[in-house]
């Protein structure tokens, strides 16, 4: 994979004609495309947007890829643009104007709560009824701005008495830390009885333990200059593969990492990214990369099969 930095881009935030001269895999190009699909699935049209950005700048070996993504990237465009205008956003030329996508999201709800009575109850029913994790992550998503005084006892409610993934009890926890929420809960039938500070939950991958960070920091570093669009998403993947196990045991064992343990994390991460990305990876090369004896083998296989396994979840169809 060859690498030319140019990251010029026009009034709309697209590329300008030269791209940074990044060659995607096949696999990695679907890759790609299965996220994207799953932030359009869920309203997260700004990281989708980021995306498309991304992937406009480099070479996907199909024209028709890049038709295609400058095409979503359009409508998203439009779209977030329309959505500002109705929520009475000011212009971004505008001095007064410093809304975030939180502030919009906010005022949306707000919105729908004032002209629609029953929009908070059919928000929580859709929690205890939903057929997709993609109807709770949507309702999640509204219920982290909406102001009521029902929200937090019922996810809370919720969370300690439903049988949930750890996914879903961490973003269910996530939407309390936004709105706020300080105390503990305890879910229901896990594995390992635990509490859990609603108010420490990270909101950001940058926001867990040194020892789980210093994984994704290590990735980076040895992929930056020959992988870039592999570095560029094992941001993403690592802050997912967090969220699937933070309310599992296999959490605290990645807060109490050492150095060596870090590493074999970080050399499982590349090479699972590797795997599903180019459909190859060196495993000799990345033993000798990030520095792993004989000592790190068993931790370094059972990270890799774990994180193999969330992202064959990841990239099913």
């Amino acid at each position: 994979m060859r690498t030319i930095t140019d990251g010029r881009t026009d009034d709309r935030g697209k590329p300008q004609d030269k791209r940074t001269n990044v060659i995607l895999f096949p696999r990695t190009v679907d890759y790609y495309q299965i996220e994207l699909t799953k932030l359009l699935e869920t309203e997260r049209y700004q990281e989708a947007a980021d995306l498309l950005r991304f992937l406009l700048q480099v070479d996907s070996g199909d024209p028709r890829n890049q038709e295609e993504w400058e095409t979503l990237l359009d409508w998203i465009t439009t779209l977030m643009n329309e959505s500002d205008h109705e929520s009475g956003a000011l212009s971004p030329v505008d001095d007064e104007a410093d809304l975030t996508e939180a502030d919009l999201l906010r005022k949306e709800t707000e919105r729908k709560k004032a002209t629609d009575e029953g929009y908070v109850t059919r928000l929580l029913e859709t929690l205890r009824e939903a057929s997709s994790l993609e109807q709770i992550l949507l309702a999640l998503g509204q219920l982290s701005y909406v102001q009521h005084p029902e929200v937090e006892p019922a996810l809370v409610r919720w969370i300690e008495t439903t049988r949930l993934h750890p996914y879903v009890i961490f973003k269910a926890l996530q939407t309390l830390k936004k709105r706020g929420a300080t105390g503990s809960v305890r879910p229901a039938q896990q594995a390992e009885e635990r509490e859990l500070r609603m108010e420490e939950t990270p909101l950001d991958v940058w926001e867990f333990p040194e020892s789980i960070t210093d994984v994704l920091k290590r990735v980076q570093e040895h992929s930056a200059v020959r992988e870039p669009a592999l570095g560029f998403f094992a941001e993403e993947t690592w802050s997912e593969f967090l969220a699937f196990v933070y309310a599992s045991p296999l959490y605290r064992r990645l807060t109490e990492l050492e150095e060596e343990g870090r590493n074999a994390w970080a050399a499982a991460l590349h090479g699972a990214l590797r795997r599903v990305m180019q459909e190859q990876a060196d495993e000799e090369e990345l033993l000798h990369l990030y520095g792993m004896t004989e000592a790190l083998t068993m931790e370094y296989k059972q990270a890799g099969q774990a994180l193999d396994a969330f992202m064959r979840l990841q990239t099913r169809p």
